[in-house]
C-alpha cells in the first residue's frame, strides 16, 4: 500500500463513520420526540397535514377566491406544509445545543452532527407529508403536480436554508438565551413575507423586484411551478436561492466552530 492511498481511506473511513453517527442520532432524535409508540411516529407526518388542512378548510368554507383560479385549499395547505418545515427547523435552534449537550461527551459526536441529525429528521417528514398529500390529491380530485420533482426540490432547498439559519441561531444561543424566546414569535411574524400564502405575480411590479430580494419567495416560487407548472406565472432564480444556502451554512458552521470553544459542558 503506497503513502499516497492513506489520507484518502482515513478520509473515506471518518465519512463513513460520522454517517453512522448522524444516522444513530436520527434514530434517537425520532424516538426522543415521539416516543416508541407508533401513533408517536404518525403525529410526525399528521401535524402539519392537519394544521395545513384546518386553513384550508377555512379558505374554502369562505369561498375565498385567488388570482388565477387557483384552488384556495390546495393553495394554502400546500404553502403551509412548506412554511411548516422552515418555521419547524428554525424554532428548533435555539435549544438545540442544551437540549442534547450530553452527547458531547463522546468524542466522535459534534454539535454540527446533532442539529444535522435534527434538521434531516424534520426536513425528510415535512417532504414525506408533502408527497402523500400530493399523492392523495392525485389519486382522489384527479390533480396532478406538473412536475413533482421540482417540489421535492424545493423542499429540499428550503431544509437547506432553515439549515443554515439554524447553525447561526445555534451558534448565537450560546451567547445568550435571548434568541430563545424571540425566535417563535419571529417566524410567525415574518409568516406573511415568506412566500407561503401568496406568490410574485399578484404584486404590482415595483413592489415584485422588492419581495424577490428575500430568497424563501424564490423557494415558494419554485415550489408553485412544480404544483402549477406554465398554467400560472411564477419567478424564481436558483442560483441566487443556492448562492444564500451557501453562505448561510458556511457562516453558520464557522460561528458553531467559533461558539464551541465557549460551551461548558
Amino acid at each position: 500500500m503506497s503513502d499516497a492511498t492513506i489520507p484518502a481511506e482515513g478520509l473515506g473511513a471518518a465519512f463513513r463513520t460520522q454517517l453512522r453517527v448522524i444516522g444513530a442520532l436520527t434514530l434517537r432524535e425520532l424516538s426522543s420526540r415521539f416516543g416508541k409508540e407508533n401513533l408517536g411516529y404518525l403525529w410526525l407526518f399528521g401535524e402539519p397535514a392537519l394544521l395545513g388542512s384546518a386553513i384550508g378548510a377555512i379558505h374554502l368554507i369562505t369561498g375565498h377566491t385567488m388570482p388565477g383560479g387557483l384552488d384556495p385549499a390546495f393553495f394554502m395547505v400546500t404553502g403551509y406544509i412548506m412554511f411548516y418545515l422552515l418555521r419547524g427547523v428554525i424554532n428548533r435552534a435555539p435549544g438545540v445545543i442544551y437540549g442534547s449537550q450530553s452527547l458531547l461527551y463522546h468524542r466522535c459526536i459534534t454539535l454540527f452532527d446533532i442539529i444535522l441529525a435534527k434538521d434531516l429528521l424534520e426536513t425528510a417528514a415535512t417532504m414525506f407529508v408533502m408527497a402523500l398529500f400530493l399523492g392523495g390529491c392525485w389519486l382522489i380530485l384527479g390533480k396532478r403536480p406538473a412536475h413533482i420533482e421540482m417540489v421535492m426540490w424545493s423542499m429540499l432547498l428550503m431544509g437547506l436554508f432553515a439549515h443554515g439559519v439554524c447553525l447561526l441561531l445555534a451558534a448565537a444561543s450560546i451567547y445568550t438565551e435571548v434568541f430563545e424566546r424571540v425566535t417563535h414569535l419571529f417566524t410567525y411574524l415574518t409568516m406573511p413575507f415568506t412566500g407561503c400564502f401568496y406568490m410574485a405575480f399578484w404584486l404590482p411590479t415595483d413592489l415584485q423586484r422588492v419581495a424577490l430580494w428575500n430568497p424563501t419567495l424564490h423557494i415558494f416560487e419554485m415550489m408553485r411551478y412544480g404544483l402549477y407548472g406554465l398554467s400560472v406565472p411564477t419567478q424564481f432564480d436558483q442560483p441566487y436561492v443556492l448562492g444564500w444556502i451557501v453562505a448561510l451554512n458556511l457562516l453558520g458552521m464557522a460561528a458553531l466552530r467559533a461558539a464551541r470553544r465557549h460551551l461548558v459542558i
